[in-house]
């Protein structure tokens, strides 16, 4: 009688240990399949402007001004700017925290080519890995300097 309890106490344990096994399998998938939380940081979307005489060639900079803390690294890049336009794009953000403040984080500089007259619209995207946020840039080949009032 008592090789039957034994048996049976270990079976007991095997069947215990494979519940438990499923248990924290399955616990770990829920854990894994819970959406992202939103991100703590943000990226000011406020348009982004830079209005010159067209038919000339012309260096600048942009920046993304950001406000919050991120844990990894924030990647930059850069979309629709004019053929022939020069682009240093910074080196990765390393994680940081600006509360509440929007800084001048990520800064990259343009060499525009001469352009026509018109409008080129382009866009710096920002990613951290998981979240990824966009700030519009409008270039306007004109007459003269400026862009005067937005409205």
């Amino acid at each position: 009688m008592r090789s039957v309890s034994r048996s049976l106490r270990l079976m007991l344990a095997i069947i215990a240990g494979l519940v438990m096994s499923v248990g924290f399998t399955a616990s770990a998938t829920a854990q894994a399949e819970e959406p992202a939380s939103e991100a703590s940081w943000h990226l000011s979307d406020y348009e982004q402007r830079i209005c010159i005489p067209a038919n000339g060639s012309y260096f600048t900079y942009f920046v993304g001004f950001i406000a919050g803390s991120w844990d990894a690294p924030l990647v930059a890049d850069v979309h629709g700017f004019p053929e022939g336009t020069e682009i240093q794009l910074p080196s990765p953000v390393p994680p940081d925290d600006n509360e509440d403040r929007y800084i001048g984080t990520i800064w990259f500089a343009v060499d525009l080519p001469p352009l026509d007259y018109g409008e080129y619209p382009a866009t710096l995207t920002v990613t951290d890995g998981t979240v990824t946020q966009t700030m519009p840039i409008m270039i306007k080949a004109q007459e003269e300097w400026g862009c005067g009032p937005v409205y």
